[in-house]
């Protein structure tokens, strides 16, 4: 994709959060929606070519379902620093969407505003590799969920030393078993890309 392509395609991708707050979506189900989109599955796909010039007002309906009017145009405020700084993690981080939002939920980017809109990009990356290193993905998903790693192994059949350890690395986790990954997949109903260690590398157990 020559640069223009991949600018404009940024610019859509970050007023698509302005959309979503401008509309008052709840941020989390906005989120999830836009993982399980077919544009977000090309852009991971490396095939976000075909996507870069749709109409934005087709592109969120397709995303959300959700009927409105293109208001985002000439709006630089925080929800569109978000959409921007989301799509610049995507590409340095080498994870899914899903990741990065689970690692640093939209409301939580939006707090973080004042502190780095302005700043270089780097201090951002270097906060969201201090964060990821905090709490583990099955951690993080059991909080979401409200569940623990008793209940997870009651409905999973997996042992709960096997769920500490789990729990205790991310590095761990990427190596789990089929069964177990495809096990925890369907509990927390998330895609398979949360499992893969380097999204670029196609690096996956699924």
């Amino acid at each position: 994709m020559i640069d223009y392509e991949l600018f404009n395609l940024r610019e859509s991708f970050s007023r698509l959060f302005v959309l979503a707050v401008n509309n008052k979506m709840h941020l989390k189900a906005f989120t999830k929606a836009l993982c399980r989109s077919n544009f977000i599955n090309l852009i991971q796909k490396n095939r976000y070519d075909e996507m870069y010039d749709y109409p934005l007002e087709t592109l969120f309906f397709q995303i959300t379902g959700y009927k409105v009017k293109d208001d985002s145009y000439g709006i630089y405020n925080d929800a569109y620093w978000c959409g921007q700084n989301y799509f610049d993690l995507f590409f340095n981080v080498k994870k899914c969407f899903e990741f990065i939002f689970l690692k640093l939920p939209f409301e939580k980017m939006l707090d973080l505003y004042s502190i780095y809109h302005e700043m270089d990009f780097s201090s951002l990356l270097e906060y969201f590799n201090k964060i990821d290193k905090e709490s583990t993905i099955l951690r993080l998903l059991c909080i979401n969920d409200h569940c623990s790693l008793n209940d997870l192994s009651i409905a999973t059949g997996i042992s709960l030393n096997t769920l500490k350890k789990y729990n205790s690395s991310d590095e761990l986790l990427y190596k789990a078993s089929f069964s177990n990954i495809a096990k925890i997949i369907k509990y927390f109903d998330v895609s398979h890309l949360l499992f893969v260690k380097n999204i670029m590398d196609g690096e996956t157990n699924i």
